[in-house]
């Protein structure tokens, strides 16, 4: 049998606050996607745990020999998980009192472009010119000249990276799919994208839906759409898909659009977090829905800020009716400029100006959030992401989010956390919120 070792030169921290895994899987495990620390996937079952090595078993055959402080925070949660001496031992055994620097695998991941290819083949919709394509591991970039996918391709193989890290079971959803994104130079080719969703929600039954969409598309600068089953099968994609408008906006009607460039734009990035996670966590019941928007809306901005430094996307509509997303200057009330919500939010928190209720927070969505709601989503979600051990909590939060279909509440995330009930999380939120680590 033929065994191969991939080399840790490139490892770039270490994963101190999880403890030693010394097991072997008791029963058969099935492959899944790992993702080494430089971005890199293996598709691979896992064999054996000794040590700090950990033996995978690929498709040949071939045994690959990687440690523990290669892998992702997603993949040592799924050796915890399938460890019955690794689960019996309680988990995390810090060996150390020094907190450890989080990584930033979007930054970190080797992504090369020239690894990028263009299908022969096209996406057509009912009017307009049709979409070429560019593939990437993980997405199909539906783009119309001038309108150039290699950025936004890069930044969305990033993110992918990013969110495989610290989700254990991420990589399976893209097995033998790959998300769709649409790229609409002009305002005359979005349109288009939205009358033809609209359609397709009111050839599906969905009239409520399809007016909305109506109403709101064109007010904003990304959409997402839900595509038939029978197109996402045909074109091997995700059944949910993200349109931008590639371009931004002119003075006058007469002017040609500027094409947006540069990898790290802080809207897409905020939008495309937002999609991965949900591709993550799943849709939920309307009646097990409260707190999904904190969630999900508070994830996107945290990983926006991170890692652009800025937010272009509107604090009063992150998501406009569940169909589009705005890009534009933030709302008032001391939230302007994304480098100083920290600052803004301590203050106004300690002055009581606002009350860090994770009820009050949770009740609201889409339809009702205000700026001061959306800065509190981002600083639980920075609160949930915060640390090793949180980072694990948080992937058992999205992945119960996942199996049940609905949004655990307060005292079921708090126990996920190791916390007695929901007042007891609420006080170590607002902890945070007060403490040097939220800045």
């Amino acid at each position: 049998m033929k065994q191969f070792f991939l080399s840790a030169r490139k490892v770039v921290f270490t994963v101190s606050a999880l403890c030693a895994l010394g097991v072997t899987p008791a029963r058969a495990l099935e492959p899944r996607t790992w993702v080494v620390i430089d971005g890199r996937t293996v598709e691979a079952e896992l064999k054996k745990v000794s040590g700090d090595q950990v033996t995978l078993l690929d498709g040949q055959s071939r045994q690959i020999v990687l440690t523990k402080s290669m892998l992702s925070f997603g993949d040592l949660d799924y050796i915890k998980e399938n460890s019955p001496e690794q689960k019996a031992s309680g988990g995390f055994a810090p060996t150390s009192t020094m907190k450890p620097a989080l990584p930033n695998p979007a930054k970190l991941a080797r992504v090369d472009p020239k690894t990028f290819t263009k299908s022969p083949d096209v996406f057509s919709i009912e009017v307009g010119e049709p979409f070429q394509v560019l593939e990437t591991p993980h997405f199909k970039v539906m783009y119309i000249k001038p309108a150039d996918p290699g950025d936004v391709a890069e930044l969305a193989e990033r993110l992918w990276v990013d969110t495989a890290f610290f989700h254990s079971s991420f990589g399976q959803k893209f097995r033998q799919r790959k998300m769709a994104i649409f790229l609409c130079p002009t305002d005359e080719s979005y349109r288009y994208v939205g009358e033809w969703y609209a359609g397709l929600m009111n050839a599906a039954g969905q009239k409520e839906a399809a007016a909305k969409i109506t109403a709101t598309w064109p007010k904003s600068a990304a959409g997402t759409v839900h595509l038939p089953r029978a197109i996402a099968d045909k074109n091997a994609v995700l059944e949910e898909g993200r349109v931008f408008r590639a371009y931004k906006p002119t003075a006058t009607t007469q002017a040609r659009p500027e094409m947006v460039r540069g990898v790290w734009d802080s809207f897409r990035t905020n939008c495309l977090a937002s999609d991965l996670l949900r591709a993550q966590a799943g849709y939920v019941q309307s009646f097990g829905a409260k707190g999904y928007y904190a969630i999900t809306t508070g994830h996107a901005f945290y990983k926006e800020i991170l890692l652009t430094g800025k937010s272009e996307t509107s604090l009063l509509s992150a998501t406009m009716s569940g169909s589009g997303s705005v890009a534009g200057l933030n709302s008032a009330g001391g939230f302007k400029d994304a480098r100083n919500w920290a600052q803004e939010l301590k203050k106004q928190v300690r002055k009581g100006d606002i009350k860090a209720d994770l009820d009050n927070l949770f009740a609201h969505d889409q339809e009702n959030a205000d700026e001061k709601i959306n800065v509190l989503a981002y600083s639980f979600a920075r609160y949930l992401e915060n640390s090793p051990e949180h980072l694990s909590a948080f992937n058992a939060l999205v992945q119960r989010i996942s199996t049940s279909g609905q949004m655990p509440d307060p005292n079921d995330i708090a126990k996920i956390y190791g916390l007695a009930d929901g007042k007891a999380l609420e006080a170590d939120w607002i902890k945070y919120i007060g403490g040097p680590d939220f800045h």
